[in-house]
């Protein structure tokens, strides 16, 4: 497997040779700072382990659950990320990663390489799409939770089929197609590309002069979205 990534010069993707390179699995868990008020609170993150295999990522993550379940209202969510190893990456780069809600449950995943890869994005079956237009959700920035409106899910699966279809070879995408478009003011201006792994129910109770406000900013984006292109329902969904 060939993997790479763009220089910021502008010259072409360095290429690297998997073949010959380990994997580690990486937990990390992220965990709710106080005080936690919406409309924004913040969320630290850290590294739990390094684990030869995913299962024994989640054998750990158990283990804390069950270990320290005086901790579990201050726990935000897990990660598991496949690392590879001699490879220079970020936290944002790996081959594989699964997401796991404050209770161990898995509850997302995405299984191509935020790397360039000549595979990639095959498009969102309908089980895998967490959240729909008019969703009120949490979205977890690597430092806060915030809320925000959704406004349209990634592309689904026959979307990529078509288009490979259409191409007369396989047609992919990236981790930037594998986002949900979300909004946190009363305008499409306000809208936003976020990562489909960042996405979450709102953990805590919203207080409802919060939920007000939030009424509002839908409201003033739906007659925004009217203004514009009347009630065609089509147009919600781009």
């Amino acid at each position: 497997m060939i993997i790479g990534r763009n220089n910021d010069d502008g010259k072409p993707v360095e290429q690297t040779d998997l073949d010959n390179k380990g994997r580690v699995f990486e937990l990390e868990v992220c965990t709710v700072k106080h005080p936690r008020r919406y409309p924004e609170y913040c969320v630290d993150h850290s590294s739990l382990a390094f684990c030869a295999s995913k299962d024994s990522a989640e054998k750990i993550m158990k283990d804390v659950l069950h270990s320290e379940s005086d901790r579990l209202k201050d726990i935000y969510c897990f990660y598991v990320y496949e690392r590879v190893l001699d490879v220079e990456y970020n936290r944002n780069d790996y081959m594989a990663c699964w997401l796991y809600d404050e209770h161990g449950r898995m509850i997302d995943k995405r299984t191509f390489p935020t790397y360039w890869h000549e595979d990639g994005f095959e498009g969102r079956g309908e089980d895998e799409v967490r959240f729909k237009f008019g969703d009120l959700a949490e979205l977890y920035s690597g430092d806060t939770a915030s809320l925000v409106w959704v406004l349209a899910p990634p592309r689904e699966r026959e979307f990529y089929i078509q288009k490979t279809i259409e191409h007369g070879k396989p047609y992919r995408g990236d981790i930037s197609d594998d986002t949900y478009i979300v909004i946190d003011g009363p305008g499409y201006q306000w809208h936003m590309h976020v990562d489909a792994l960042s996405l979450f129910k709102p953990h805590f109770t919203i207080p409802k002069n919060v939920v007000q406000k939030y009424e509002k900013m839908w409201k003033g984006y739906l007659e925004d979205r009217r203004a514009c292109y009347g009630d065609d329902p089509e147009i919600y969904q781009i």
